[in-house]
């Protein structure tokens, strides 16, 4: 019997550390990665109005002089 506990012990630790790893994955997932996403999506948008800006710019520019 006492072989038995011990088993049952092991084999609830083994699954312990795995549901660990398996929550630790899906937060790393939902709230970490978001965070890392969002620097390169500002950097796009940054450069796109950045380019809208020179654009505009240089239209008018060009409109001047005409």
């Amino acid at each position: 019997m006492n072989t038995f506990k011990e088993l049952t012990s092991s084999f609830l630790l083994i699954i312990s550390w795995f549901l660990f790893a398996i929550s630790t994955y899906l937060l790393y997932w939902t709230i970490i990665m978001p965070g890392l996403t969002i620097i390169p999506f500002l950097i796009f948008i940054a450069m796109g109005l950045l380019c809208l800006h020179c654009s505009r710019q240089l239209n008018v520019r060009k409109e001047d002089n005409k």
